[in-house]
């Protein structure tokens, strides 16, 4: 009579101390995740004076490299750094799709601004959308437009009887 030995491969989930962080091994892991922070929405923007100007006088504000982990896909480097590649406090990683023009690589930095601010930005650009999506519903696209006649307006074709509703609002 033979007697079978427990492996110890197969301990109970229960029973295992799983590092800080862990996630398994099995699923993906995105190059730009951040973890959320409660009240404020988090964005990544394109490295240019033009695009970094235009997101701090919209309300974003640097994300400090002391406020957020993020994702370290540095094969060489200490993996108990962050993936943060700026040489400052701020969060920028390279964006691999561009050359500036000094010739040093594009970057990407991590931005925030309170949750206020972006939901007051999206009813405002909700608010342009639905005006075109009720312009092109009602066939007024272009109606009034500089340099056009009544003339221009009575040729244009706009199809009658359509029982679909194109553009309609999602909720």
């Amino acid at each position: 009579m033979t007697t079978k030995k427990a492996n110890p491969a197969n301990t109970e989930r229960a029973e295992l101390e799983l590092p800080k962080g862990y996630k398994p091994m099995t699923g993906g892991q995105l190059r730009l995740e951040v973890p959320e922070r409660e009240g404020w929405h988090r964005h990544w923007f394109r490295g240019t004076v033009g695009r970094l100007k235009q997101a701090q006088q919209a309300g974003y504000q640097f994300v400090d490299s002391e406020d957020v982990d993020i994702n370290n896909f540095d094969i060489a480097g200490d993996s108990e750094e962050g993936g943060s590649t700026d040489l400052g406090s701020r969060v920028s990683v390279i964006s691999g799709d561009d050359i500036g023009q000094s010739g040093q690589a594009g970057r990407l930095y991590l931005m925030e601004c309170p949750e206020g601010i972006f939901e007051y930005a999206q009813s405002i650009l909700q608010d342009q959308l639905d005006a075109t999506a009720d312009a092109l519903r009602g066939g007024l696209v272009g109606k009034g437009g500089e340099g056009e006649t009544a003339s221009d307006v009575s040729k244009r074709y706009v199809k009658k009887g359509n029982t679909q509703k194109p553009f309609t609002r999602r909720h």
